[in-house]
């Protein structure tokens, strides 16, 4: 709600707003409202969070899964050596 309001509120000042206290700069585009802190960098809208941890996920899945077959071959590896009456336990 409190978005909607400032939104209509810098529609009608037709410019940016900067908030005095929290340095914060509140910029209406046509597609959304943007929010910029004092440094400069834009804070995330819940879609581009939603984005970032589904990007997240992906790669750690793919982490897991690289270290799964890692973790595979190294059992086979162990195999083979155990076959060739090598004791991998004292090495």
């Amino acid at each position: 709600m409190a978005c909607c309001v400032l939104g209509i509120v810098l529609k009608l000042l037709k410019s940016d707003w900067v908030s005095p206290r929290l340095g914060i700069r509140f910029t209406l585009t046509p597609d959304t409202l943007e929010i910029i802190s004092p440094t400069g960098q834009k804070f995330l809208s819940p879609v581009e969070i939603d984005q970032l941890r589904e990007q997240e996920h992906q790669a750690k899945e793919a982490a897991l899964k690289e270290l799964e077959k890692e973790r595979d071959r190294y059992q086979e590896l162990l195999a083979k050596l155990k076959e060739k009456g090598i004791d991998t336990d004292n090495l």
